[in-house]
């Protein structure tokens, strides 16, 4: 562990420009590329190892690993890239207009280049009365909606998927609220990402992303209300690369946005790992101002350690502030759709008639991962 604490910091090191000579890491070319990997940053290391001349006793194996790992990075994002372009020509003809949000729009307008910051989908949001023209638009492309959970309260988004002929997956998270927990769901409305969208060329003419300071609120808060305050390098690094993009009147701004959304705390704290991770500056009016608010936000909840999954559930449900929209979440929570449970126990129409049995399976199993720690 002592070790792997270690190497985690000589590669914080390395992101942030450091000269990190081949012995300090003590390890060995496998261990890296695996942290590597594991972080998601060999793209990243590769370009210091290249750009900017130093690291030079690097041994040359591990350079050509880094390298071949970079150069499939890029290969597949420019593939998505495409995919993406593709798929918002084809919303734009109906007229839709999605926003771009998280990890894609920062891969190919914030990191250097195509395939430097990892991503597993791409997030997009709509209006929510323009679900079903989505939907229609992707199964023209070839694209499927997987079992999920359904739930107008319980996810706020669904899934489309398909494999091209590269085996390349392609995956569409398609929101019409930025969060499923309903503290975040109303932070930031379509309107407002909308309003205050930036193109993004090198996606299409049709590609729109959050604005910097939007973007920047969302980097803040998505692993806090999505991933239990996760600390994830590449999330910490999309911070170390936005916030020198914001002029101090947009971070002033941005600070100001999350005292009124009161999602200050987390804002605060997000900020301060970056800093302590990768020396980011950060103006003391910006600190000041996050550091404001006098009362507690409801947001900082989850900023508390060890939460688990019926934390995040009873959140939910506080959040909603009328008993109707509660009980409604948890019934969506109990009693998912019966398409989603005959595709989850692989049955077909004639299951119907065990969906009684399969929905006291479905809350024993539930109740029993709670119990033992597994959810």
């Amino acid at each position: 562990m002592v070790r792997e604490i270690h190497l985690a910091e000589r590669l914080d090191a390395v992101l942030r420009g450091d000269d990190v000579g081949w012995e300090a890491l003590e390890t060995t070319t496998a261990g890296v590329v695996d942290a590597c990997a594991e972080r998601e940053i060999s793209g990243l290391v590769h370009q210091q190892l290249t750009r900017y001349g130093r690291l030079r006793d690097w041994p040359g194996d591990l350079r050509e690993e880094l390298g071949r790992a970079a150069r499939a990075g890029t290969a597949a994002a420019l593939v998505r890239g495409r995919e993406i372009a593709l798929v918002l020509d084809a919303l734009a003809l109906h007229g839709v207009r999605p926003v771009l949000l998280k990890g894609v729009p920062l891969e190919f307008a914030t990191y250097d280049a195509p395939g430097l910051r990892a991503h597993a989908d791409t997030d997009i949001l709509v209006r929510r009365e323009e679900i079903d023209t989505v939907k229609r638009s992707l199964v023209v492309l070839g694209y499927v909606e997987p079992p999920l959970s359904d739930g107008e309260l319980l996810f706020c988004q669904f899934q489309m998927v398909k494999q091209d002929r590269l085996g390349i997956s392609h995956v569409f998270d398609v929101h019409w609220k930025i969060s499923t927990q309903s503290v975040f769901a109303d932070l930031l409305t379509y309107d407002e990402l909308s309003d205050a969208s930036e193109r993004v060329p090198a996606l299409g003419r049709h590609a729109r992303a959050a604005g910097r300071v939007h973007a920047l609120l969302l980097a803040c808060i998505h692993p806090v209300m999505h991933h239990r305050n996760s600390e994830r390098l590449i999330w910490l690094y999309d911070l170390h690369l936005l916030i020198p993009r914001l002029s101090d009147i947009e971070l002033e701004g941005f600070a100001a946005l999350a005292v009124d959304r009161q999602v200050s705390a987390i804002c605060l704290h997000q900020l301060m790992l970056t800093r302590a991770r990768f020396r980011t500056p950060l103006p003391d009016r910006v600190l000041a101002i996050l550091s404001s608010p006098r009362s507690a936000e409801p947001s900082e909840t989850y900023l508390r350690p060890g939460r688990r999954w019926h934390d995040e559930l009873l959140s939910n449900v506080q959040g909603l502030g009328r008993l109707r929209d509660r009980l409604r979440l948890l019934r969506e929570v109990v009693f998912p759709g019966t398409r989603y449970m005959l595709e989850i126990y692989r049955l077909g129409k004639p299951g119907v008639v065990l969906l009684p049995a399969l929905y006291l399976h479905r809350c024993l199993r539930g109740a029993w991962k709670v119990a033992v720690g597994r959810k």
